[in-house]
């Protein structure tokens, strides 16, 4: 065979590899949005509000103490949309961790328990999901703004594209950053439990919920603005 038949042929098998995993990669985000349009908007967040608690039931079971169950107040909150369910677990961790941490101090103890780091850095994961979830919202409402200020020069289909092009790679950025600050907060988390000797399973358990909570939360941009 030609040399520049191999080079050729290689240069499309890495092309092809490229794509295939580009479309997997693009899968679950094309799902996420197909579901925000078809779906209501209460069922996506319905769907959020089970992820996040099911995530509090699985560290709740791990810890060897229990967090507290939510109010009825704070349950009437989430489900009227006053409050988002990341604000509430945030200040319930947060309670968690200063009650461990204040014990362990007036007992002049040195070592952490487990349920202190793993309230401890559930608290960080919170306060982060609240800061890019505001940043993800901000970013939203300046491309509907730089979009109909383009309308009032284009046509709506050549705006609509311009506002994309401006926008993916800022959205990309946030998403970017984000991803960076929680797998810093997981790996340190792990790191901690292993020091101590606890099993580190729940690692695995924040990871997934996680990620399923980055596309609820696509298909909920997406009904709310796509739709």
């Amino acid at each position: 065979m030609k040399k520049w038949v191999k080079v050729l042929l290689m240069v499309l098998a890495v092309v092809f590899i490229a794509v295939t995993l580009l479309v997997v990669w693009q899968w679950k985000n094309i799902k996420s949005i197909y579901v925000g349009i078809n779906e209501s908007a209460e069922e996506i967040v319905r769907q959020r509000n089970e992820n996040q608690m099911k995530l509090v039931e699985d560290v709740d079971s791990y810890l060897d103490g229990s967090i507290r169950k939510l109010t009825p107040e704070e349950k009437e909150k989430i489900e009227s949309g006053k409050v988002k369910v990341e604000e509430i677990y945030k200040q319930v961790f947060e309670e968690k961790y200063n009650e461990i941490r204040a014990e362990r101090e007036e007992n002049n103890r040195v070592s952490k328990t487990k349920d202190e780091i793993v309230s401890q850095y559930m608290m960080q994961l919170y306060a982060l999901q609240s800061e890019y979830t505001a940043k993800a919202e901000t970013t939203i409402k300046q491309g509907a703004h730089y979009y109909e200020e383009l309308k009032k020069v284009k046509d709506k289909k050549s705006a609509r594209t311009d506002t994309i092009t401006h926008f993916t790679p800022i959205v990309r950025n946030i998403e970017a950053e984000c991803d960076k600050k929680v797998n810093a907060v997981i790996a340190n988390l792990k790191k901690e439990l292993e020091a101590i000797g606890a099993e580190t399973d729940i690692v695995r358990t924040i990871e997934n919920a996680y990620a399923a909570e980055k596309q609820l939360k696509l298909s909920y941009y997406a009904n709310k603005y796509l739709k």
